[in-house]
C-alpha cells in the first residue's frame, strides 16, 4: 500500500503521469461548466439518467470482477456508497447549478476535502491538528463570502438555494470518500470506484419516462456534445487518466496537481459561458483555496482522494 513516505522516497514523476493527472483535473474543472450548460437544455434528472447509464455501461467492465467477489458484509458499504456518491452528490449538485454560475460551484466543490475532514473527526475520531482547523475555518469563511449578498445578488432565493444544494452535494461526497475508502483498499480504486458508479446508477433507471423521445430530438448538437463530455469525459476518462497518474507518479506529488481543478472551473465560465467574476467572488474564491491548501497540505494531499489512490465517482467538478 503506498503512503506519503514512499512517495517522498521516489524519483519525481515524469512527463506522462503529470499530463494524465492535468488531463484528468482539467476533465473535472470543466465538468460544472458543460453542465451548467446542459441544464439550460434539458432538466437534471433526465440528464442524469443519460449521463450515468452511459457513463456506468461503459464501466461495467471493471465493475464486474468486483461484483464477483464482493463479500456479504461489504455489499452495505457498497450501496450506501453508490447512493451518496451518484444520488446524494451528482442529483443536488446537478440541480443547484440550474440556478448557480458554474465559476462559483466550481470553487465551493474545492471545499470538499474540509468535509472529508469535519466528517473523519466525527464519524472515525481523526484528529486534524491546529494547522488542519484553522485552514478548514478559513475556507469556510470563503464560503459565507461565496454565499454572501454581494455574490449571489441578482441570483435571489435560488441562487441562495443552488449554493446550498452544491455544499450537500460536497458533504455527501466527503461522505462518499469515507465509505468508499475501505473497498479501494480492499480490492482497488478503480473497481471500487467502477462498482458504486454502477449501484449508483440503478435508481436513477426508475425515472427512464422522463426521457422524452420528441424533447430529446429538438436538443442542441452542443447539448449532445456536453452529455457526452460529463458521461466519458469527467465520469470514465477523468476516473481512468487520475489513476494512471497515481500509480505511475505517486498519490502525493500528483494530488498537488488537485489545487488547479477550481481555477480551470472559473476560467472554463469565463470562457465558454462569458461569467463575470465579481470582486467578492475573487476573495471568497480565494479564502476557499487558502483555507484547503492549508488544511489538506496539514493532513497530507493525498487525502482529497484517499490514501491509495481512491478517485472520483460521476464527478460534477
Amino acid at each position: 500500500m503506498p503512503t506519503a513516505a514512499d512517495d517522498a522516497l521516489r524519483p519525481g514523476p515524469g512527463p506522462g503521469p503529470l499530463a494524465a493527472g492535468l488531463v484528468a483535473v482539467i476533465l473535472w474543472g470543466l465538468a460544472p461548466v458543460a453542465t451548467r450548460a446542459a441544464v439550460a437544455q434539458l432538466a437534471p434528472l433526465p440528464l442524469l439518467v443519460l449521463r450515468l447509464t452511459v457513463g456506468s455501461l461503459v464501466m461495467l467492465p471493471w465493475a464486474v470482477p468486483l461484483f464477483r467477489r464482493l463479500r456479504p458484509r461489504s455489499a452495505g458499504r457498497l450501496l450506501a456508497a453508490g447512493i451518496l456518491g451518484l444520488v446524494g452528490y451528482n442529483l443536488p449538485v446537478t440541480i443547484g447549478l440550474r440556478w448557480l454560475p458554474a465559476s462559483t460551484a466550481g470553487l465551493l466543490l474545492a471545499t470538499e476535502p474540509v468535509w472529508v475532514m469535519l466528517l473523519g473527526r466525527v464519524f472515525l475520531g481523526e484528529r486534524g491538528g491546529a494547522r488542519a482547523w484553522l485552514g478548514s475555518a478559513v475556507a469556510l469563511s470563503g464560503v459565507a463570502v461565496l454565499a454572501g449578498p454581494g455574490t449571489l445578488a441578482g441570483g435571489g432565493y435560488r441562487a441562495l438555494a443552488g449554493t446550498g444544494l452544491v455544499l450537500a452535494g460536497t458533504l455527501a461526497f466527503g461522505a462518499y470518500t469515507i465509505v468508499l475508502r475501505p473497498l479501494s483498499q480492499a480490492y482497488g480504486a478503480i473497481p471500487a470506484t467502477a462498482a458504486s458508479t454502477v449501484i449508483g446508477t440503478l435508481p436513477y433507471l426508475a425515472f427512464a419516462g422522463t426521457l422524452s423521445g420528441p424533447a430529446l430530438a429538438h436538443l442542441d448538437p452542443a447539448v449532445w456534445g456536453e452529455l457526452a463530455f460529463l458521461a466519458l469525459g469527467s465520469t470514465v476518462a477523468g476516473l481512468l487518466l487520475w489513476n494512471v497518474a497515481v500509480l505511475s507518479g505517486g498519490t502525493t506529488r500528483v494530488s498537488l496537481l488537485l489545487y488547479l481543478e477550481p481555477v480551470v472551473s472559473v476560467l472554463g465560465a469565463a470562457a465558454f459561458l462569458g461569467e463575470r467574476l465579481k470582486p467578492v467572488t475573487i476573495a471568497g474564491g480565494l479564502l476557499v483555496m487558502a483555507g484547503v491548501v492549508a488544511a489538506s497540505s496539514s493532513l497530507g494531499v493525498a487525502s482529497h482522494h484517499g490514501g491509495d489512490g481512491e478517485s472520483r465517482v460521476g464527478d460534477d467538478r
